[in-house]
């Protein structure tokens, strides 16, 4: 038998070809007993024609599967870098998105921090006026105490603070509103990236042996079922040397077919019947070409050097079906990725559509997220600055009491300065009355007894007296008299009128 080409196995012995040495002078007849025998060996070794035919199979098989794999490697490719542009954009959009909510957060901080500091000098102003007491001679006589503060309605204070909590509410709303967008945004962006992760692992153009590329796999297999076909042509002109060689040898032809008769009986009749090759052969060939003693020996010579070969190829074709086999799986299995690969990419592609889809609310939902921001960010600044206009109302207020207590000091101090005048005149008054009613007496003893009392009736009478009476105005509400203060509240306001100025 001759050996295969260079891509089979240097391992593996091949059937060598007929060759065209002499033979020997002295080569021995074989028996006819041992030709039958070889043929039969020869015959069932044919049956091998089954492992090149399932080699042949798996190699169709393999060479669909690596067309199939390498579209869907270069779709999925595709695909990969389309999602690959469009997941660095969503980033962007999300860290877009992340910076507005992050401002609004700090914003929303600060906000709250003003508002706090606005409510608290308001509170400090109000408590302030809680704790000044009225003077009770401001008052009517028997009311109970009261503050500043209860002179004041409280009512504005009490609506401004609700619709700050109303705006804060609407602020809290929104942001609330906004983060569960970017949640939202975020479990899709997680499910993409899920998705893309749970690909299997393609390998890479620099990967080991015991992972080698879909191509070496295909050219191995191809490789081995080209060397296998060629050992079966080899393992078939052995046969039909045989064949030759027993019709070649007297009672050769009938030995035969008593051998493989019974054979077939022994076996169940599945192998191929000699007696009709022999008779197929007889019926094309029905006389063989004389052939001289030394081509017979030199035919039976090679018929034996190759039976003793057969049982090598034979095996040497269940091990290459084998490594066929193998490389088919270790093909298949890779296929197997790429085909998961290529759905988990589709699916990863649907995923990012339905994001798609979604988008535009996210980036309307900014959009909203920052109007509605800004409007309560400035109904909130207003309702501040009205706070702080009630604030130093209140602080005018408090201030103006002080005044108050000052002024009626003044007015105090001037009525008595009047009242001072008018009891000096007074005085003054009561002693020109005081002479002038001496005199009159003096007079009336002097002249009284020679002037009859008819003839000026008010002769006797004292002289005119005035009275100097308040004179109330009908239009007042108060009790006329101005209060007198203790000097201790008049110089605790003066104090603290004292302060502000200064603080002015």
């Amino acid at each position: 038998m001759a050996s295969t080409n260079s891509s089979a196995s240097s391992a593996q012995s091949a059937l060598r070809q007929h060759s065209t040495h002499a033979a020997s002078e002295h080569e021995d007849s074989v028996p006819v007993e041992t030709l039958v025998q070889l043929l039969l060996e020869a015959k069932r070794s044919l049956s091998s024609m089954g492992l090149v035919l399932r080699a042949n199979d798996l190699v169709h098989l393999a060479r669909q599967a690596h067309e199939e794999s390498v579209i869907l490697s270069a779709q999925s490719q595709f695909l990969r870098r389309g999602i690959s542009e469009q997941v660095r954009l969503l980033l962007r959009v999300r860290k877009s998105l992340n910076r507005t909510y992050d401002s609004g957060k700090r914003e929303f901080k600060q906000v709250i921090k003003d508002l706090d500091a606005t409510n608290g000098r308001l509170e400090d102003t109000i408590n302030v006026l809680r704790g000044r007491t009225v003077e009770s001679a401001f008052r009517p006589d028997g009311e109970e105490k009261k503050s500043l503060l209860d002179f004041v309605d409280e009512i504005q204070v009490h609506a401004m603070r609700d619709a700050l909590k109303e705006n804060i509410a609407a602020l809290q709303g929104t942001q609330t509103s906004f983060d569960g967008d970017l949640l939202r945004f975020d479990t899709d962006l997680r499910t993409l990236n899920k998705t893309l992760s749970s690909a299997p692992s393609m390998p890479s153009p620099s990967a080991s042996s015991a992972d080698p590329p879909l191509s070496h796999l295909l050219t191995s297999m191809i490789a081995n079922s080209h060397d296998m076909a060629q050992l079966l042509s080899s393992l078939t002109k052995h046969f039909d040397m045989c064949v030759t060689a027993v019709r070649t040898t007297e009672g050769g032809a009938a030995l035969a077919r008593i051998k493989a008769a019974e054979v077939t009986q022994s076996q169940g009749g599945n192998d191929v019947s000699i007696s009709g090759v022999i008779a197929e052969q007889e019926s094309h060939m029905p006389e063989l070409d004389p052939i001289s003693p030394e081509e017979r020996a030199q035919m039976l010579q090679v018929v034996v050097q190759d039976a003793s070969e057969v049982e090598d190829v034979v095996q040497e074709l269940n091990q290459r079906l084998q490594s066929v086999e193998g490389n088919f799986n270790r093909l298949e299995e890779q296929t197997n990725r790429v085909k998961m690969n290529y759905l988990t990419t589709v699916e990863a592609f649907r995923v990012l559509e339905d994001i798609g889809s979604r988008l535009q609310s996210y980036i309307a939902a900014e959009t909203e997220f920052r109007q509605r921001w800004i409007e309560e960010h400035e109904t909130i600044q207003e309702k501040m600055r009205e706070m702080d206009v009630l604030r130093s109302f209140y602080e005018s207020y408090a201030s103006s009491y002080d005044g108050l207590i000052l002024e009626v000091e003044r007015r105090k101090a001037l009525e008595d300065k009047v009242l001072s005048i008018w009891k000096k005149a007074r005085e003054s008054v009561d002693k020109i009355i005081e002479v002038d009613r001496k005199e009159r007496e003096a007079f009336r003893q002097e002249v009284g007894e020679f002037l009859p009392t008819d003839l000026w009736p008010g002769m006797d009478d004292p002289m005119c007296r005035w009275e100097i009476v308040p004179v109330r105005d009908p239009n007042g509400r108060g009790a006329g008299s101005t209060p007198a203060l203790e000097r201790s509240v008049v110089q605790a306001a003066a104090m603290r009128r004292g302060r502000r100025s200064g603080e002015w």
